[in-house]
């Protein structure tokens, strides 16, 4: 009896032991994981700030060199006038006849361009210092104003260095003119034969800079080569300090490192950071001990602007925060430790049943989640253990499907992104056509613009359906809600057709009978219309092409068509034509173009909308897509229990 008290005793310390050991070492992976994953996030999160800031500054260059393509420019300088000397009278600068109506169609392009772009100042200066015109806030400063001892700033001598198309930025300092911290940006003036008699010169607040580094959690800041905080997201700097000079980073205003911790590791760190190869701009972590004794994380890159360090820092207990799982598998494993020291070898036996079904039902229930839809797990039963477990899988899945709505969210940012740049391409497209404006083009430059013009159009139509498909899946996108006159929208969609349908031979009708209205979003059913219409114009034949769309009652709802007589399409594809990127020709010969959006983004109008959409198509003999729309929206969604759209919030 000894003896076998013995052993169980053994048996039992051994096996406390192994779940101690493996307890821990559990813990401490569990803990390692939850820290990647963190500064994995961290990482995606510089890389996101980093890429603002390259473009921030890619955007101001552009716009920059942009401006001066102007050939007004090179006209005022290859002036004999402008080429003989300035001429002063009481130490202003004075300006011939000639001069001065160049100058005021110069002054007229600066102040466009400083109306559409974000610049807080302006101005064109000579080889001698003389500023030839200012624009401060869109004011263009008098003649007496325009200084001749801009030779002395430190962006003077390194601006005449650039080359044609080349920008040069200069460290933050205080504008004398707008007493607001900024960035300078200047590019010299070309003639033709090669000479830079001057360069031109704009600021951008470095407030706009400093905007990036906001985070909702834990520290960001920018660190340049002298150890000072350009950027911090934890320090409200004042921007109006006009008492710096040129060139340098001032105590007052920049920050230096010491006021994110004072901690001895923390600055050789930061100066091993910095005193690392300038080329490298992978991501790189470090930690630290704070004061208090707790470890901190910091995740940087470099930034090709001045070699600037841009770096992200959280706390051990902000890396841990809201990872409760950790806590909770410490509690499981205590538990089942004393529950093996009680019960012994009987219990393990007793317990096995209790335990493994479960694992089994939730191993099953894993098996059966769908990735892209990764579902919350109920509890089983009441064995607490194993709905521990489930509760800590639960929380992965929110922390995953957390994630999954980040990427959404970038997605739309560089969306956004993309779309910016787009409107004034568009523009400047539209400016450069129009001689009034900009002079005669021939007929080759006139082409060329108008090409770039079109594909311009057709990328933002693109990154439009992007948009809308985001929203769609966001649950964002808003609907309005007002009478329509179905047989107005009809006709007026029909007169904006007639130009395409007439450059490809199509016969077009609208075949609507009745005289109907539905309360709905017009703009919407406007673009469903649109989409169904111009996605028939790629199908019908070159050569007695034909298109019927229209509409007709149906009960409470309104059945719109759209009718080709094109090649139609074949029973397999039908099934996925409304998912998105979907292309029913996947070759790369393929004669139809598209992005896969379209009818995508058509279905989940019409459904949001409270309808319905379906194709109707035999091979050869064309195809039919018809979508009902509710005559009365509102009611259909109080029956529905359906959040309306225009004066509610959430959609």
């Amino acid at each position: 009896m000894r003896l076998k008290l013995k052993l169980i005793l053994m048996f039992s310390i051994v096996i406390i032991v192994v779940v101690l050991s493996t307890s821990y070492i559990s813990f401490k992976s569990l803990e390692s994981a939850v820290i990647d994953s963190q500064l994995l996030q961290m990482g995606h999160e510089v890389e996101v700030k980093a890429n603002f800031i390259d473009n921030l500054n890619a955007r101001a260059s552009g716009d920059l060199l942009f401006a001066v393509k102007n050939p007004v420019f090179v006209k005022y300088f290859e002036l004999p006038d402008t080429k003989a000397g300035n001429i002063y009278k009481n130490d202003v600068l004075q300006f011939t006849p000639q001069q001065r109506t160049i100058k005021n169609e110069l002054d007229q392009w600066i102040y466009n361009f400083q109306d559409k772009f974000s610049v807080d100042e302006t101005c064109l200066i000579d080889r001698t210092g003389q500023e030839h015109t200012r624009l401060v806030m869109k004011k263009i400063a008098p003649d007496s104003d325009l200084s001749h001892e801009e030779s002395s700033t430190p962006f003077f001598k390194p601006s005449f260095q650039k080359n044609i198309d080349e920008v040069y930025l200069q460290y933050p300092y205080v504008s004398p003119d707008t007493e607001r911290w900024v960035f300078a940006y200047t590019t010299p003036i070309v003639l033709n034969d090669g000479s830079k008699p001057a360069f031109y010169h704009f600021e951008i607040p470095l407030k706009s800079f400093q905007d990036i580094t906001k985070v909702d959690q834990g520290r960001a800041y920018v660190v340049d080569s002298a150890g000072y905080l350009v950027a911090d997201s934890g320090h409200v700097y004042n921007q109006s300090l006009n008492s710096a000079p040129f060139g340098q980073s001032p105590k007052d205003f920049f920050p230096s490192i010491n006021t994110i911790s004072a901690s001895s590791e923390f600055n050789e760190d930061i100066r091993n950071i910095l005193a690392s190869d300038n080329n490298s701009t992978n991501i790189g972590h470090v930690t630290y001990s704070g004061e208090d004794g707790e470890l901190h994380y910091i995740v940087f890159k470099r930034l090709p602007m001045f070699g600037w360090i841009l770096a992200y820092e959280k706390p051990y207990s902000l890396m841990m925060s809201g990872n409760y799982s950790l806590h909770n598998l410490a509690v499981i494993l205590f538990v089942i430790s004393l529950g093996i020291i009680a019960a012994g070898l009987i219990a393990i036996y007793v317990l096995s049943d209790r335990i493994t079904r479960p694992i089994i039902d939730f191993a099953r229930e894993c098996r059966n989640q769908d990735v892209s839809n990764l579902q919350i797990i109920n509890p089983m039963g009441t064995n607490k253990e194993i709905n521990q477990v489930i509760y800590a899988f639960n929380e992965m899945i929110e922390r995953v499907n957390a994630i999954e709505k980040q990427k959404e969210e970038f997605a739309s940012m560089v969306t956004h992104e993309l779309k910016s740049p787009l409107t004034p391409i568009i523009g400047w497209c539209q400016t450069l056509k129009n001689p009034k404006l900009i002079g005669q083009l021939n007929s080759k430059q006139f082409n060329a613009v108008d090409i770039i013009q079109k594909n311009a159009k057709r990328l933002l139509q693109l990154v439009g359906d992007i948009l809308d498909v985001q929203k769609l899946d966001l649950n964002r996108m808003k609907f309005d809600s007002q009478p329509i006159d179905v047989d107005d929208l009809l006709n007026y969609m029909h007169n904006n057709l007639q130009n395409i349908m007439a450059q490809k031979n199509i016969n077009h009708i609208n075949s609507t009978k009745e005289q109907l209205t539905v309360r709905s979003d017009r703009n919407r059913i406007e673009q469903v219309l649109n989409n169904l219409i111009l996605n028939a114009v790629d199908f019908v034949p070159s050569e007695g092409g034909k298109i019927e769309y229209g509409a007709q009652s149906k009960g409470d709802e309104i059945l719109f068509y759209v009718k080709d007589n094109g090649i139609g399409i074949p029973p397999e594809k039908q099934k996925n034509l409304f998912r998105k990127f979907y292309q029913i020709d996947t070759s790369v010969t393929r004669k139809h173009g598209g992005s896969g959006l379209g009818l995508a983004l058509s279905k989940g109008i019409i459904e949001s909308l409270g309808g319905k959409i379906w194709v109707e198509s035999e091979l050869g003999k064309g195809a039919s897509f018809y979508f009902t729309i509710p005559i009365d929206r509102i009611k259909t969604a109080k029956s529905e229990k359906v959040i309306d759209v225009k004066d509610q919030r959430g959609i």
